[in-house]
């Protein structure tokens, strides 16, 4: 999966009202959160709404900021991700004809799973044994609110396949956490061993094969198409993302002007924008995504002072780049160039 690729694809809004329900059982406001992401607080209402990939992403990044503090927030967050939540993959999933086939399913639509985690099936001997997740394409500041959403939703999808089965012989988590957290092992149903080298859910040996009590081939591959659909638009739409995002990249000194990047486009920059608003985005955004990635690189790999980082990424003065580094990062530019375990 790939990041340009998961921000144009279209998603239901169902996490959205998910993390608005965590927002307010955790007594904070959640209006401010919605209005910093850019998304209307009638798309979240509406039951029928969607957001793109970008959106999605931005608001899980401004929830995990909002509630960072508050202990078991995002594992009991992600308890309240249920397979139906997933729409068409959910749907998919339950049609398919075995615990197995289910899986596969699910690892082949992976960007409509709300989450750059990167789920991949491990066999031994051709028998599946574990599914693992794989956190290379978060920003590190998120890994651990990923792992830990990640350690509830994804055992209710496993267990909400077949209710009956109880699928999972032990759950294994990058988390520091003590044995015991959040009484973990008996609101998932499985003994969790927290400090392992990489999260996985480990099978018992007898789920893979077991049938879905809601196979049903006729709706699998009606769904199965509904989610090829999905991932098929948005591998269109990012292609004219995937070269913005590849432009602005490639830019030496000083970032083009939006009216610059449709020209070497080949488009006005009002079609520009209404193709970039089409996906949820906006220039704006992805101009400081890439700002953001390049200001890291610079600071991690490079001598150059910090007010020259600020000139070469574009910034009038060196305390506007503070400012959005540290709306990116949480800390000042000269913090990260000098914290503890740099490069590692």
């Amino acid at each position: 999966m790939r990041l340009e690729s998961f921000a144009t694809i279209r998603l239901s809004n169902h996490s959205l009202r998910i993390m608005r329900s965590s927002i307010e059982a955790e007594g904070l406001a959640w209006e401010p959160l919605l209005a910093e992401a850019g998304i209307p607080a009638t798309v979240v209402d509406d039951p029928n709404g969607e957001v793109s990939g970008a959106q999605e992403l931005r608001l899980q990044e401004l929830f995990a900021d909002a509630t960072h503090h508050i202990p078991g927030a995002w594992f009991r967050t992600g308890l309240r991700y249920r397979l139906m939540t997933y729409g068409p993959l959910g749907l998919a999933v339950l049609a398919a004809d075995t615990f197995q086939d289910g899986l596969q399913v699910m690892a082949s639509f992976q960007a409509l799973t709300y989450s750059l985690m990167q789920y991949a099936l491990f066999y031994e001997d051709g028998a599946l044994v574990a599914m693992t997740a794989d956190d290379s394409l978060v920003a590190p500041q998120f890994r651990e609110f990923c792992h830990e959403r990640s350690l509830a939703s994804a055992t209710r999808f496993l267990t909400d396949m077949s209710p009956s089965l109880l699928p999972i012989a032990r759950i294994e988590s990058v988390l520091d956490r003590p044995p015991g957290w959040m009484d973990c092992e008996q609101v998932l149903g499985a003994p969790v061993i927290f400090g392992a080298p990489v999260t996985r859910w480990i099978l018992k040996a007898e789920a893979a094969q077991a049938p879905l009590p809601m196979a049903s081939p006729l709706l699998e591959e009606t769904y199965r198409s509904l989610c090829a659909r999905l991932i098929e638009e948005a591998s269109v739409s990012d292609d004219m993302v995937g070269q913005l995002y590849s432009l602005l990249v490639r830019a030496g000194r000083g970032l083009p002007s939006a009216a610059e990047a449709g020209r070497q486009l080949g488009m006005s920059e009002r079609t520009l924008h209404r193709r970039l608003a089409g996906q949820g985005l906006s220039f704006g955004s992805v101009l400081d995504q890439v700002r953001e990635q390049r200001a890291v690189y610079l600071l991690d790999n490079s001598r150059l002072s910090i007010e020259r980082v600020a000139e070469i990424l574009g910034f009038a003065e060196t305390a506007s780049f503070s400012r959005a580094f540290k709306r990116w990062k949480g800390m000042s530019p000269l913090q990260f160039r000098r914290r503890e375990g740099r490069g590692r």
